[in-house]
C-alpha cells in the first residue's frame, strides 16, 4: 500500500503543485495581501451563519477540486503505466487514490478546517455538518471520476475527433506549436491560469473606473495608471508556470529548431510574439475597459509591460535552469522591485523597454548554451 501511495504522490500530486505553483502563489499573495487575518475571520463568521455565503465557499472548493481532479485524470490518461492500478487489490487501489485525492484537495481542505473551526466557536452545528458533507462528496466524486478513467482509458470525444480530421488539412505554424500543446496537453493549466489572471485583470480595470469616478467627483487630479500597472504585474507573474512550461516544451520536444538557420533577432522576436499572443485576451479586455482619461498609447503600455515580464522570465530561465519551486525566489524579488518602480511612477513604457532589452540580451547571451536538466 505504501508503494502505491508513493507512486501516486509522485505522478499526480507533486506534478500538480509544481505545475500550478505560480497561480497558487499569486492566489495566496492576493488573499494574504489584500485581506488581513481579522478580515478572513469576519468573513468566515458571516459564512457559518448564512447558508448562501457558505454555499459560495463550497462552490469555490468544488471548482478547485474539479480542476485538480481533471489534472490527475489527464495524467492517468497520459501515462499508461497508471492504468495498471486496475490490477491492484481494491484496498490498495482505493487507499492510494483516496490519499492522493485528499492531498490534491489540500488547500481546499485547509481552508475548510479554518471555516469549520470558526463554526465550532460560533456553535453552528449545521455549518460543521455542511462543510464535512461537502468535502466528503467532493472527495467521493473525485474517486468516481478516477474509476471511470481507469475503466475508459484515453477517450476520444467527438470534438477531438473533429479536430483530428481538421489537422489533416490545416498545418500548424511553428509559432503556434506551443499553444497547440498547451491547449491539448496542458488544458487545465492554461484555462486555470487564464481564469485566475483574467479575474484579477477585470477586477483591476473595474476598480480603476470606480476610483476614477470617485476622485473626479471631488474634482481632484485624474487617477494615474499605477493601478493598472500593478494589475499587469500580477498578470505577468501569474503566467510564470505557463512560461516555465514553454521553456520545458522547447528544450524537450523542439530542440531541433536550433539547427534551423534563423537570425537571433528573429528567434527572439518570435518568442516575444508568442507571449504577446498569449496575453491577447488581456489586451482585448483592456481595450474594452479603456480608461477614458488616458491616451491609448499609455494604456497599452500596461499590456506591453505584461508581455515584457513574460519575455524577461523566459530569458532568466535560459540563463540558469531552475525547478519550478526555485523560480518562486526570483518571482518574489521581481514582484517587490517592480511594485516599487510602479509606485514611484516610473513610466510603464520605460519598464517594458528595459525588460525587453534585458530579455534580448539574455536571449543572445544564453540561448545557445541553455540546457534542460532532468529533475
Amino acid at each position: 500500500m505504501q508503494s502505491t501511495i508513493t507512486v501516486l504522490t509522485k505522478t499526480l500530486v507533486y506534478p500538480f503543485y509544481r505545475q500550478n505553483a505560480g497561480l497558487l502563489w499569486m492566489t495566496g499573495l492576493l488573499a494574504g495581501g489584500f485581506m488581513r487575518g481579522d478580515d478572513h475571520i469576519a468573513l468566515a463568521t458571516y459564512a457559518v451563519s448564512s447558508a448562501l455565503v457558505l454555499s459560495l465557499y463550497v462552490a469555490i472548493w468544488l471548482l478547485y477540486t474539479l480542476l485538480a481532479t481533471r489534472f490527475a485524470v489527464g495524467m492517468i490518461n497520459r501515462y499508461d503505466v497508471l492504468l495498471h492500478l486496475r490490477l491492484f487489490s481494491p484496498i490498495q487501489k482505493w487507499a492510494g487514490l483516496g490519499i492522493a485525492q485528499l492531498l490534491l484537495m489540500g488547500p481546499a481542505v485547509a481552508y475548510a478546517l479554518f471555516v469549520g473551526r470558526i463554526a465550532g466557536q460560533e456553535k453552528q452545528i449545521w455549518a460543521i455538518v455542511a462543510i464535512i458533507s461537502g468535502l466528503l462528496l467532493l472527495w467521493a466524486a473525485g474517486l468516481s471520476w478516477y474509476e471511470y478513467a481507469l475503466r475508459h482509458p484515453n477517450p476520444v470525444s467527438r470534438w477531438m475527433a473533429w479536430v483530428n480530421r481538421l489537422r489533416r488539412y490545416v498545418r500548424t505554424p511553428y509559432s503556434l506549436f506551443y499553444f497547440r500543446h498547451l491547449v491539448n496537453q496542458e488544458a487545465t493549466l492554461f484555462w486555470r491560469t487564464k481564469l485566475g489572471t483574467g479575474l484579477v485583470w477585470i477586477g483591476i480595470l473595474k476598480l480603476y473606473a470606480t476610483d476614477h469616478y470617485r476622485i473626479n467627483l471631488f474634482r481632484t487630479p485624474d487617477y494615474d495608471l499605477r493601478l493598472i500597472g500593478l494589475g499587469a504585474l500580477l498578470v505577468g507573474l501569474g503566467h510564470a508556470t505557463v512560461v516555465y512550461e514553454h521553456y520545458r516544451f522547447e528544450h524537450r520536444w523542439l530542440s531541433i529548431y536550433r539547427n534551423i538557420p534563423v537570425a537571433n533577432w528573429r528567434r527572439w522576436a518570435g518568442y516575444v510574439g508568442q507571449f504577446a499572443l498569449l496575453l491577447l485576451p488581456e489586451a482585448l479586455l483592456l481595450l474594452y475597459h479603456l480608461p477614458v482619461d488616458q491616451p491609448l498609447w499609455r494604456s497599452l503600455g500596461a499590456w506591453v509591460f505584461g508581455v515584457s515580464l513574460l519575455s524577461l522570465q523566459h530569458g532568466l530561465l535560459l540563463r540558469v535552469h531552475r525547478t519550478p519551486d526555485r523560480t518562486m525566489t526570483y518571482l518574489y524579488i521581481m514582484l517587490i522591485v517592480y511594485f516599487l518602480f510602479i509606485m514611484f511612477r516610473i513610466p510603464l513604457w520605460a519598464l517594458a523597454t528595459f525588460n525587453l532589452l534585458a530579455s534580448g540580451w539574455l536571449f543572445k547571451r544564453y540561448y545557445w548554451t541553455s540546457a534542460w536538466e532532468e529533475e
